[in-house]
């Protein structure tokens, strides 16, 4: 099977496809027509990103991560 099909070769090949076979794939198609492509690809890269979320660490030391003490000093030095 080629990779990429024209439309006329998709046409063509169901055309070819008994009247049940073509009734089915109506119906396929009609209850697939609202989700696009890119907005399945988009749900899944953010469930991904959502499963991540908390679980990076790094290996330096910021202000985050020692935020209380840096908290301590600048409060300690207010009058």
């Amino acid at each position: 099977m080629n990779a990429r099909l024209t439309l006329e070769e998709i046409l063509d090949q169901v055309r070819r496809l008994s009247e049940e076979e073509q009734q089915r794939l109506v119906a396929d198609l009609q209850a697939n027509a609202g989700r696009t492509p890119s907005e399945d690809r988009r749900r899944a890269a953010m469930r991904r990103w959502l499963a991540r979320a908390g679980t990076g660490h790094a290996d330096v030391d910021d202000i985050s991560s020692k935020k209380n003490r840096y908290l301590a000093e600048i409060y300690a030095t207010k009058p």
